[in-house]
């Protein structure tokens, strides 16, 4: 039977166990460290481990003594929360008033910290259950530790307060450096000093107060979307201009069904109307007309002045972003949720969302999926369907093949990289040049969009404003990806919506000159080019008089 000893050297408990079983329990915390922690004006954070057979009495009374020695915050060890499994959160529609951890949480006012990319079983229960509670904290795991360097751990937890919001920083120390107690005091230091330069308070962590949008402003944004809706299926089709009654009826039926979906009860409504805006906003600032058609008095062999070519694609350019940032601030105020702020739950269809923009630009631009007065929308889809009847009777050349491949992989690449939980790594090439961008700008922009999609877009846009639609036409497709990148920034509900839109700022600049750049060296490239074909000679324009 389990005993205890009290003698002039303190009390021992002995318990007839092998040490195998005994040695994950814990054994509270020692009052004298917690007086130590508290005479250096810190405070304490509490860690308990869920037990083989826990109760409600026996979660209650653990998290009673923790509250008694100081505690406000509340860090489960291991990989299940207390109280897991069946004691996390009751059911809200019933009142057995049997305690859960959700209910002694809230009774004795302790926070909850949910520990980021770390996979707690009962972490999503209890965080939503107790969202009042809860907040976010970020750490490096023991395991990392192993191989982590001062420098790297301080630029981590310096981005995940001021880039994700986290309130709690646990941080783990370094104990094997020879001067372990003067090093990792500065360590601390410098993380404090770094939170301090970001414009951040040190102190204890604090929980995000309700947030929601009402009922009015939810419907107008539903509008929004329902708008959006209508002008991309005019903008294909021209039904406002007398299109056919299954047209209208397309029209009418999927912006009224779109307007409605935010006020749906729960979160499930608001989500697919977030998840349309996603898709409808970026295809139509793509396709809401064409973008790649060429300017008045533009010629393949000489093209536009440049500078008359890059104006007109930024034009474009801005526009497009423009409509697509709309989709991004209707998403925004749909999704304004503490839920969204604490991750308790997250935007739905983020890999779709990038993937059925691309889709769709790609296939109105190829097949030229557009109405016109003198080519209504019936004569469009009988072209369409013998334009691709005409496709498999064309020889496949091996060209052909190749880019096919290449966009495929591309395409794979950018839909597996998205998500909370990316399908490709980063290779630690990009770690690095991160890391640099990260210490240069005060928030790194997203590779998608100022180094791939922004600068393709000015290429495109500038290259079919000069008549070369066949270059600018690929350009436009990876662009869309930028687009779908860019709104998809704000879907990140975490992240405080200041640094989404500095980060997409620097991206859109940043781009824009790297695009510009592009286009006058691929500029100068063809005007040589064109110039050789006339037997070197620059094309003459004739004289007026």
């Amino acid at each position: 039977a389990t005993r205890v000893e009290t003698a002039a050297g303190g009390t021992t408990l002995f318990v007839p166990q092998p040490f195998s079983i005994v040695r994950g329990t814990g054994v509270g915390l020692d009052p004298e460290s917690v007086a130590e922690v508290r005479a250096a004006g810190l405070e304490v954070v509490g860690r308990v481990s869920n037990w083989e057979g826990v109760t409600p009495a026996g979660l209650a009374w653990t998290l009673r003594q923790l509250k008694q020695q100081g505690v406000a915050t509340i860090i489960f060890s291991g990989d299940e929360v207390l109280g897991f499994k069946g004691y996390v959160a009751g059911d809200p529609r019933e009142t057995s008033g049997e305690e859960t951890t959700e209910s002694v949480l809230r009774g004795l006012g302790l926070n909850y910290g949910t520990v980021e990319f770390v996979k707690q079983r009962g972490d999503a229960l209890l965080a939503r259950r107790a969202q009042d509670r809860t907040v976010r904290v970020h750490t490096v795991s023991g395991a990392e530790l192993l191989a982590a360097d001062i420098p790297g751990n301080v630029q981590r937890f310096l981005l995940a307060a001021r880039e994700r919001n986290i309130r709690l920083l646990f941080v783990r120390v370094f104990p094997d450096e020879p001067d372990a107690v003067r090093v990792n005091a500065e360590y601390v230091e410098k993380i404090a000093r770094g939170l301090r330069r970001g414009a951040l308070s040190v102190g204890p962590a604090h929980r995000f107060g309700p947030l929601e949008t009402p009922p009015a402003l939810r419907l107008l944004m539903g509008l929004g979307i329902a708008a959006a809706w209508c002008l991309l299926l005019d903008g294909l089709t021209r039904w406002l201009a007398g299109g056919t009654p299954w047209l209208r009826a397309a029209a009418f039926g999927g912006g009224a069904l779109l307007a409605l979906l935010p006020l749906a009860p729960g979160t499930t409504g608001p989500k697919l109307a977030a998840f349309a805006a996603a898709c409808v906003f970026p295809t139509l600032a793509l396709t809401h007309t064409d973008l790649l058609r060429p300017a008045a008095g533009a010629g393949a062999a000489n093209g536009l002045p440049a500078n008359v070519a890059l104006e007109l694609a930024f034009r474009r350019l801005l526009a497009a972003t423009g409509i697509t940032l709309l989709g991004a601030a209707t998403i925004v105020g749909l999704l304004s949720d503490r839920l969204y702020l604490i991750k308790a739950d997250a935007f739905m269809g983020i890999k779709a969302s990038q993937l059925l923009p691309v889709v769709i630009v790609a296939a109105v631009y190829f097949l030229g999926l557009w109405a016109s007065a003198d080519r209504p929308w019936p004569r469009v889809v009988d072209d369409t369907r013998r334009n691709l009847s005409g496709l498999g009777a064309r020889p496949i050349l091996w060209w052909q093949v190749a880019v096919a491949l290449a966009a495929l992989v591309a395409l794979a690449v950018v839909v597996l990289r998205s998500g909370n939980d990316p399908g490709v790594g980063v290779s630690p090439l990009e770690l690095r040049v991160r890391g640099l961008l990260d210490r240069l700008l005060t928030v790194r922009p997203r590779f998608k969009e100022f180094l791939i999609g922004h600068p393709a877009l000015v290429l495109a846009f500038a290259l079919a404003a000069g008549g070369r639609r066949t270059l600018a036409f690929p350009l436009l497709l990876v662009g869309a990806i930028g687009q779908a990148s860019l709104l998809n920034t704000f879907c990140h509900l975490h992240t405080p919506l200041a640094v989404s839109l500095l980060r997409a700022l620097l991206g859109f600049a940043i781009g824009v000159i790297i695009g510009v750049v592009a286009f006058l060296i691929v500029d100068r490239f063809l005007r040589r080019g064109a110039t050789a074909a006339l037997g070197g000679s620059a094309p003459r324009t004739a004289d007026a008089r």
